[in-house]
């Protein structure tokens, strides 16, 4: 199932780097992003889930705070693609994605091991050494340091729910709740906006509703895996892979890979073995 989110987060980077082309990166941008791939996100993992959805109260309470991440995520997101390539987006979201829930996991209790600290530095470098050119500036770290805080707090969140299974409801019951308030929260800030547009382009909409399909898939992977795993090896293990996934998904577009991409390819793959063990 880890494998598996990877292979998916991976391909999903190419569809919000494609929203954000197509649609811009301004606030507005960023909640018609939320409002569709939420419901999109929300009929696939209702269609998955058998057409059934549980609530519980205490499930309802965690999902509202990880909606109101998940749509200022969105819009560090876009903003943060509009002054870096991919892959230094991508260096920032997956490194917070993995540091934030492996301290979590730590302060919960679970196994401490030197060698998943060795791990988590060499999977680090790894993504470092992916990072490409892109433009600097003290704005664009801003929006670089938001996509680490709030990816990891996506982590946290997540371990956080699956820790308390006796108040819980069911994975893709928290992930469709979720998506549920993050329609109704996006919805109330576009009329609150000025022109109060829900319009986008056929092919931006395309682009969100891929990406919706495979967040609520890899998320959902992510969410049942941690009812068996400890967050401290199941999120490294998952950055290690994107950055494996990546490097294939280059080799078969064709895309010339630098000898340190390759060298990071390697580590990441060393690493994430090593962790997986």
């Amino acid at each position: 199932m880890i494998t598996l989110s990877a292979l998916i987060f991976s391909v999903q980077f190419m569809f919000d780097d494609g929203y954000q082309k197509e649609s811009g990166c301004g606030w507005k941008s960023s909640l018609k992003l939320s409002l569709y791939s939420s419901a999109v996100g929300l009929i696939a993992l209702f269609v998955i889930n058998g057409f059934k959805l549980r609530f519980s109260g205490f499930s309802v309470i965690v999902a509202t705070v990880y909606a109101a991440v998940c749509i200022l995520l969105n819009y560090s997101s876009v903003k943060a693609l509009r002054y870096a390539n991919l892959s230094v987006y991508s260096v920032f979201s997956m490194i917070g994605g993995m540091i934030l829930p492996f301290i979590y996991g730590v302060w919960l209790g679970e196994e401490f091991k030197a060698i998943r600290i060795l791990c988590c530095i060499l999977i680090s470098i790894s993504v470092a050494m992916n990072a490409g050119k892109g433009k600097q500036s003290k704005k664009a770290f801003l929006y670089y340091m938001a996509v680490f805080v709030l990816n990891g707090l996506v982590g946290v969140i997540s371990t956080f729910h699956q820790s308390y299974p006796e108040y819980c409801v069911g994975s893709a019951d928290f992930l469709m709740t979720t998506k549920i308030i993050m329609i109704l929260m996006s919805a109330v800030l576009i009329v609150a906006t000025k022109d109060r547009s829900f319009s986008v382009s056929l092919k931006a909409f395309g682009y969100s509703a891929g990406s919706a399909v495979l967040n609520s898939i890899a998320n959902l992977l992510l969410l049942i895996a941690l009812l068996k795993l400890p967050a401290s090896v199941q999120y490294p293990v998952v950055t290690g892979g994107v950055i494996v996934f990546s490097t294939i998904i280059d080799v078969i577009r064709k895309t010339k890979l630098k000898k340190r991409e390759i060298i990071a390819a390697i580590i990441a793959f060393a690493s994430t073995v090593v962790m997986a063990m």
